[in-house]
């Protein structure tokens, strides 16, 4: 679809009307005059459309922004590299999953489409196909989950947003894509399925959950972990994460270690290196051994990363504040506290030593019904840690804050 639209800016000779005006994913700018009347704006663009019309059955024009017109003519496929070149600037440590979607689903779908012939019937139809297909191993076949082609559309949009971005296309006509949405997991891993995991897992499973359980860092972090981290102190061992590689995924920055933690990454076994967990190369070389561990162990729809979940959700139930939980899990606090709030040593320290006490009476089979209830006083979030939105509604008038002051209510005692 055409998009015809004028713009109209002062100038030393006038009011100068300018025409916007796509055209095969061309874009002309068209000056129509000074001074126009709206029937004579009009009477103009109209003329200049028909130019531009009968300039283009032969071959395709030159764009007036400087893009050849070759370009109304580039493919996905063809537009591909540009974004790939722009991603690398944006997050030089990106982690390949994006480069991942686009070779192995949205360019042999959309690859060979010109982009300004990319339709909402075509994205409608890209969904379709998705969730009609199967994947995973033999024996295990299933459609992909909501999030996997959620994700998947959030990079095609991302390609389609670089192109208008970049004078290619008049604009993105996915945007109203009914992109599907996942349900956020809630799964914490029960006081029985760890001690099944404890009786069933191998030493160094065992060490990873342990290290997941009283740390809250993500698997591949965990993975990764290198004594070089670690930070020795007067009140104990500290370890410093590498930052994360993106900054949707918070990593803190210092982490307080209690001895279960401690006796996890060492463990009782040599080491190569300096990594802990040597026996992995990354999350990916795991998730067989976990897939296995939890199928022994009779345990079902219990991802690794549900024991992050399990590590806030304990804490909770240790009474430890909401502010120490969202700063062991490395996520900023809400409003303005993460500028204002500091030294939280002590309270890190003493969260991790109740989370230790608690995952010990688990592990020992001791109060396990009382273990699970979840204080009052714990659930309750500071309002001081919560941004609250102000509406001119909620602004108290400047002649109502100025009766408050301490002479005024001086007067309003003695009365």
């Amino acid at each position: 679809m055409d998009l015809l639209n004028i713009r109209r800016t002062p100038t030393t000779k006038g009011l100068r009307s300018i025409l916007t005006y796509w055209h095969r994913g061309a874009r002309y700018r068209p000056v129509l005059g000074y001074n126009l009347r709206p029937e004579q704006e009009r009477q103009a663009a109209l003329h200049v459309i028909a130019a531009i019309h009968a300039n283009t059955t032969a071959q395709p024009p030159a764009d007036l922004s400087g893009h050849a017109g070759n370009d109304a003519c580039m493919t996905f496929g063809e537009f591909v590299p540009a974004y790939l070149q722009y991603l690398k600037a944006k997050r030089p440590a990106n982690d390949g999953r994006n480069e991942k979607i686009i070779t192995k689903h949205l360019t042999p779908f959309f690859g060979q489409k010109l982009l300004s012939s990319i339709k909402l019937e075509d994205g409608l139809a890209y969904l379709e196909r998705r969730r009609t297909d199967v994947v995973g191993p033999e024996g295990n076949k299933h459609a992909p989950a909501p999030g996997t082609i959620e994700r998947e559309c959030a990079v095609l949009m991302a390609i389609l947003n670089l192109a208008v971005d970049m004078d290619l296309l008049d604009k993105n006509r996915l945007k109203r894509l009914p992109i599907p949405e996942y349900v956020k997991r809630e799964r914490v891993l029960e006081s029985l399925e760890l001690l099944k995991l404890k009786e069933t897992a191998s030493v160094n499973v065992w060490r990873l959950v342990m290290a997941a359980l009283q740390t809250g860092l993500r698997e591949n972090k965990l993975i990764q972990t290198h004594e070089e981290w670690l930070i020795q102190r007067g009140d104990g061992l500290w370890l410093s994460p590498s930052p994360g590689k993106t900054k949707i995924k918070g990593v803190p920055k210092i982490l307080p270690l209690n001895d279960l933690a401690y006796e996890a990454l060492f463990g009782g076994m040599p080491r190569i290196g300096g990594r802990f967990f040597v026996h992995w190369k990354d999350a990916n070389s795991f998730k067989h051994s976990w897939a296995r561990t939890c199928e022994r162990a009779g345990i079902h729809d219990l991802h690794f990363h549900d024991l992050r979940h399990t590590f806030s959700t304990w804490l909770t139930q240790c009474g430890v504040d909401y502010a120490v939980i969202q700063t062991l899990k490395g996520e900023p606090l809400p409003g303005s506290a993460k500028y204002y709030i500091h030294n939280w040593d002590n309270r890190l320290r003493d969260a991790v030593v109740r989370l230790e006490a608690f995952t010990r009476s688990l592990i020992a089979g001791k109060n396990l019904e009382k273990a699970s209830e979840v204080p009052f006083s714990a659930t309750q979030v500071p309002p001081s840690y919560v941004e609250r939105s102000l509406s001119m509604r909620k602004v108290v008038p400047r002649d109502r804050i100025e009766l408050s002051t301490p002479a005024f209510s001086g007067l309003c005692s003695a009365n």
